[in-house]
């Protein structure tokens, strides 16, 4: 069952406000944005119809033009259709078609480098990319016989490529706080293909693109 994250988005600015001045003391050059954001994404994949989830980036400006963002992201689904359950799958044994229900859990780092552009004073946009090292794990079960479902996952870190289009906003300009927001297309390499005759139902195999749109809040050190 998809979760919500709206409590840990609301909560966010008292972490931020409480614990912002005692790292801008310790490191003021560690970071000049740190912010936190709810994820709302779709994608033809099967198993990935439409995935939610959070995460949290920083930002560091330099060049006067550009910024960097390395941020963690976290999503997740859950599907139900039909699909293959075996008593045992080397060798294959009383196959049968089962509803299957199946919870994905996709995270993983992401480095873009972005072109900033100031809009009065009180406002940023930004455009740019870059590359992904991500995790999943998949857990699917047949809803009668309780077994693992006949489904081929992704056993290793998985490379990805995304396009990044973003926007900050101050509402108040006597507080350090931004309104966040973002929309981005995910590039990810899923490289487990089936290899067998019949094939196995293999859903991570090639490239697949996700939709994602992010608001969030962030704090300006």
């Amino acid at each position: 069952m998809k979760r919500s994250f709206l409590p840990a988005l609301l909560s966010l600015p008292c972490l931020l406000l409480g614990s912002g001045q005692p790292l801008l003391a310790q490191n003021p050059s560690l970071f000049q944005e740190l912010g936190g954001f709810v994820i709302i994404a779709s994608s033809d994949h099967p198993e990935l119809p439409s995935p939610v989830g959070f995460g949290v980036a920083s930002t560091w400006e330099f060049g006067g033009s550009f910024m960097a963002r390395l941020s963690y992201h976290r999503m997740s689904d859950d599907t139900r259709k039909d699909g293959v359950v075996c008593d045992q799958y080397s060798q294959r044994i009383n196959c049968r078609a089962e509803i299957v229900e199946t919870s994905v859990s996709f995270s993983g780092l992401r480095t873009a480098v972005m072109a900033r552009v100031p809009v009065g004073g009180i406002a940023r946009l930004g455009a740019g990319g870059g590359v992904s090292f991500n995790h999943i794990k998949t857990e699917a079960i047949g809803t009668q016989s309780d077994l693992d479902a006949d489904l081929l996952a992704p056993a290793a870190g998985i490379i990805g490529f995304s396009a990044l289009f973003s926007a900050a906003v101050i509402p108040v300009s006597s507080l350090p706080l931004e309104l966040t927001g973002g929309f981005g297309v995910h590039w990810v390499n899923f490289d487990t293909c089936s290899g067998n005759d019949p094939p196995q139902n293999d859903p991570y195999c090639g490239m697949q693109p996700m939709k994602e749109i992010e608001l969030g809040l962030a704090y300006r050190f």
